[in-house]
């Protein structure tokens, strides 16, 4: 499973609640999702599912890509 640029930036910013961050932040974040994320296994092509260790927040995924993190009682997406 891929994890965007986006996403490794929302969690960044939500999850880990810091706004000032670097391009070595934002790939180490990807790469710590992408590793966390490697035994999901989505059954459909668009889905939602809890963040593993951050119950609080939620994956959105579609096409075998995590598009991005978002608490999870917002209703945005």
């Amino acid at each position: 499973m891929k994890v965007s640029i986006h996403a490794g930036q929302r969690f960044l910013e939500r999850v880990i609640a810091t706004r000032n961050y670097t391009c070595f932040d934002v790939n180490t974040a990807i790469a710590y999702l992408e590793k966390v994320l490697e035994d999901v296994v989505p059954t459909s092509r668009t889905a939602q599912f809890a963040l593993p260790g951050f119950e609080n927040y939620k994956v959105v995924y579609r096409d075998n890509n995590v598009i991005t993190i978002i608490p999870k009682g917002d209703k945005h997406v």
